[in-house]
């Protein structure tokens, strides 16, 4: 499976079978409800698109843009939740609604594909992006199982033909690198990549991941630039992603995101769920707004049938 077209969910396989409850587990999932990126702020753009959805935990300003062009929408058919404020400049948001939080600024160079809608938002984006920070950090706390080089302007990673493979990379290692050369890793597998450090600037080279299951996890960045595109997923919930290029094929989950780099579904599939040797996550699935509220009325009629038996 491929690590495009991605759902994410940094959730526990237990937490999915019921909402209300906190689990520890070693499931790694991906879920953001369907959406293809998430900023925990402002997602801002002046040019570019977004094959899925988009969602932001406060405002998304976007010019000469396209949203959601392979029709999949997010919590139900959404293509763009704004926490906050809407500013539509120009560009098609396709097949699939708007929700607003704050004030729409729409202009007529704006396609929409529907109206939009105000209210009740169709998530606990708070919620979920405090799973998906805890989730960074687990992930970054984990014992490496591939041993890293650089040198001669590449970097080495020798695994353990293993399923799921931990590396950790120094991030400034990116500055020097524009190859990488793998080792002992098995077809297909899930590769956590851990980069070390603050900042992080991409150059090139990262064909080598094509095939895998990648996530690129940076639990400690505040800082990124893409400057060409690549197969893999992206968790940096501190990070500000700034200018760059390319396209990233899979699921991007950020504090900021100030940049025209397109985020594009690949052929086939998403992130795989995988058992993550060590992994230990304490998280909640976070439901759509119209779950909570059948989830609140089982509660209430499984309490009413309890006291009746009782009275009983």
């Amino acid at each position: 499976m491929s690590v495009s077209t991605i759902t994410a969910r940094f959730i526990s396989s237990v937490a999915l079978a019921s909402a209300m409850t906190v689990a520890h587990a070693d499931v790694l999932e991906i879920d953001l409800g369907g959406a293809a990126v998430y900023s925990f702020n402002d997602f801002n753009s002046g040019s570019g698109r977004v094959d899925g959805s988009i969602l932001a935990g406060r405002d998304i300003s976007l010019a000469n843009y396209s949203v959601n062009t392979s029709n999949t929408g997010a919590y139900g058919g959404y293509a763009v939740v704004a926490g906050r404020d809407f500013t539509f400049t120009s560009g098609n948001v396709s097949h699939g609604s708007t929700y607003v939080g704050g004030t729409s600024y729409l202009n007529q160079s704006g396609t929409l594909n529907a109206p939009v809608t105000t209210g009740t938002a169709p998530a606990d984006l708070n919620a979920l992006a405090a799973s998906l920070t805890q989730t960074s950090k687990a992930l970054a706390a984990l014992d490496a199982t591939a041993t890293t080089e650089q040198k001669w302007n590449g970097i080495f990673i020798n695994g353990t033909n293993s399923k799921v493979e931990v590396i950790n990379l120094d991030a400034s290692w990116l500055d020097s690198s524009s190859w990488y050369s793998f080792s002992n890793l098995s077809a297909g597998a899930t590769l956590i990549v851990n980069f070390l450090g603050d900042s992080a600037t991409f150059k090139g080279g990262f064909s080598a991941f094509d095939g895998y299951n990648v996530l690129f996890n940076f639990a400690d960045a505040t800082t990124l630039n893409f400057q060409n595109g690549f197969n893999a997923n992206v968790l940096a919930p501190k990070a500000t992603v700034t200018g760059g290029s390319g396209t990233i094929y899979g699921t991007v989950v950020v504090n900021d995101w100030n940049s025209s780099v397109t985020i594009g579904n690949a052929a086939g599939g998403g992130f795989a769920a995988v058992d993550v040797p060590g992994l230990v996550l304490v998280a909640t699935a976070v439901p759509e707004a119209q779950t909570w509220a059948m989830l609140l009325a089982g509660l209430g009629l499984v309490g009413f049938t309890a006291r009746r038996r009782k009275s009983a």
